[in-house]
């Protein structure tokens, strides 16, 4: 065996014995960075620094958010997976990240291989909402006028490759429509082309439009998750009211880079979830558009793997690259 293969395996002998357990028990000794890519004030910096407070409060030390913002978050994806890989660094990860590897040429960071899952914080409702002028109340129904009238329908959005533009392209592909997408410099603005009824339709968050649905000037008519969203209880999934197999979710996580000493992991996931229970802290995120999300390392790992091959699929037919 070479030199460097022997230091290896014992580097990860001690990793995983006596002295990795000795870092559990004394972490965290100093303040956590937690890193977000994104700019303050948006929804993602918002989640972390509530989550952020929390586990200060929970540790009785800091968990600092840090926002490194800049090419749709992946500055900051890219540093977090270049940190040390010692519990002191960890990164608030939006389901995006699935996302950009498949759209962006070089993002810096492979989120397959670079990140340990610590856990799932929460998700964010996305919605399937139409202006009323548009003649359909159910998702059957839109599947029907949109094949019927291939050319009329648009859907706008915050940006191309964003989330709901591709829950939209993904749409289109299950139900063998032709929905055309128009992005937009953001929410703001996409939300006021569908008002103006510029576009027809929105596959977006809940929380950007909500004031509009309780008005009547946008109708929703189907949440896009897996499961009915507990705000709009009488609301169905998109599965449930014509398109079965179909589900987007927004989600954020806590990842952790790859090599970090798997006790540190576990009580980074145990204290996560520990966070997450706190009554309080749920109605705080539910307030703000947030569903909290507890859950294992494992059933993070299966969700990051299948939006990511999800997303390579409909990228590549939509053959859509940004520069």
């Amino acid at each position: 065996m070479k030199r460097s293969e022997f230091l290896a395996a014992a580097l990860a002998v001690l990793a995983s014995g006596p002295m990795a357990a000795l870092a559990a028990d004394e972490y965290p000794a100093r303040p956590v960075k937690l890193i977000s890519g994104f700019a303050p004030g948006g929804g993602t910096d918002i989640l972390g620094r509530i989550v952020a407070q929390k586990f200060s409060e929970l540790w009785r030390g800091n968990m600092m958010v840090e926002n490194r913002s800049g090419a749709s978050g992946s500055v900051g994806a890219a540093f977090a997976a270049r940190a040390p890989a010692d519990g002191y660094t960890v990164l608030l990860a939006p389901n995006s990240y699935t996302i950009t590897p498949h759209v962006q040429p070089n993002p810096g960071f492979d989120i397959l291989k670079d990140f340990a899952p610590i856990g799932m914080i929460a998700t964010s409702p996305l919605v399937l909402a139409v202006n009323p002028k548009l003649p359909v109340r159910s998702v059957a129904e839109l599947i029907a006028y949109a094949k019927a009238h291939p050319t009329e329908l648009n859907q706008g959005s915050a940006g191309s490759a964003t989330a709901p533009h591709l829950a939209g392209e993904l749409f289109n592909l299950m139900a063998g429509t032709r929905i055309a997408h128009v992005p937009y410099r953001g929410s703001g603005p996409a939300v006021t082309a569908q008002l103006a009824n510029e576009v027809q339709l929105s596959f977006g968050p809940l929380n950007s439009i909500e004031g509009f649905v309780r008005g009547g000037q946008l109708h929703v008519l189907a949440v896009l998750g897996a499961h009915r969203y507990e705000g709009l209880p009488d609301t169905p999934t998109v599965a449930e009211s014509g398109l079965p197999g179909y589900a987007v979710d927004l989600w954020y996580a806590l990842l952790a880079p790859a090599g970090t000493p798997e006790p540190i992991l576990v009580k980074l996931n145990t204290d996560l979830n520990r966070v997450l229970a706190d009554e309080p802290l749920r109605r705080s995120l539910f307030e703000k558009g947030f569903v909290a999300a507890p859950g294992t390392p494992d059933a993070l790992t299966e969700v990051i793997r299948a939006d990511f091959g999800r997303w390579k699929t409909v990228t590549e037919q939509i053959e859509i690259k940004l520069d």
